[in-house]
């Protein structure tokens, strides 16, 4: 392959991930506040298990807001949602259509792709440990939607499981690792790098982003607070070394580490 070639072809895979990460917390200026945008360099992992509902579970923040803890949810039920009300089921046929037209853009994730209640939450999580973990732009979609709004241990804990996930080896094959490639693939090594960590950055950046959120409201002596402050610093101990470099840097920047 000729050099001019070669560099034309990772401009454009270039531009692609770009594109793909740009979407996450900066659809509008609502979220594009500090620390908010997801920086180009990493994606990856494995399903995750079901959760337990938000309202009556262990650990759930009650509308009194007394007590929160990110344990590890239950794995079960099916993906289908059929017990959702037909607003619900609509977000998640939206869901599916943008996930089969390939679009990141799509108007439709500000304006009906909002206030999830706890049930459809679940269904999201369902599906996610439904989709093979080598579709990564659709596992970290997900993430994405779910991560946006954390309001209670339940949200918590699913961004959790997803930073415990084992690092996702290859884009082929997420169990294994990529037999020594040609020069091409050489050059695209960051790219697929990015793309294999994609659903763990960003459920950290979307910790972070509830984070700041708190901050900024003064609810720093939140319950809430604690648990997304003690997720990111659990992090540091993944076997993801992408998801320990940005928890690292999360935690410096915080002035938290």
């Amino acid at each position: 392959m000729r050099p001019i070639f070669r560099i034309g072809v990772l401009f454009l895979v270039l531009g692609i991930a770009s594109g793909l990460i740009f979407k996450f917390y900066s659809r509008s200026g609502s979220e594009a506040g500090s620390g908010s945008s997801l920086d180009a360099g990493a994606l990856v992992s494995r399903p995750a298990p079901d959760l337990p509902s938000a309202a009556g579970s262990p650990g759930a923040v009650g509308s009194s807001g007394d007590s929160v803890t990110a344990g590890d949810p239950p794995t079960g039920a099916s993906t289908n949602g059929a017990s959702l009300s037909q607003s619900e089921q609509r977000k998640l046929a939206i869901i599916s259509e943008i996930l089969s037209s390939k679009n990141d853009n799509d108007p439709r994730y500000d304006t009906e792709l909002r206030d999830f209640s706890p049930e459809a939450k679940r269904a999201m999580v369902r599906r996610y440990a439904d989709t093979r973990p080598e579709k990564r732009n659709e596992r970290g979609t997900y993430v994405f939607v779910i991560g946006r709004e954390i309001k209670d241990a339940a949200d918590v804990a699913f961004l959790k499981s997803v930073l415990n996930e084992k690092p996702c080896l290859s884009l082929e094959n997420c169990d294994r690792a990529p037999e020594s490639g040609s020069g091409e693939e050489e050059h695209l090594g960051a790219i697929n790098e990015t793309t294999a960590n994609y659903p763990q950055l960003v459920a950290i950046r979307a910790l972070k982003h509830r984070m700041d959120e708190m901050i900024e409201a003064g609810q720093e002596s939140a319950p809430l607070f604690s648990v997304l402050l003690q997720t990111i610093r659990e992090s540091k101990s993944s076997s993801n070394p992408r998801v320990v470099e940005e928890a690292t840097r999360i935690l410096k920047e915080m002035k938290r580490d």
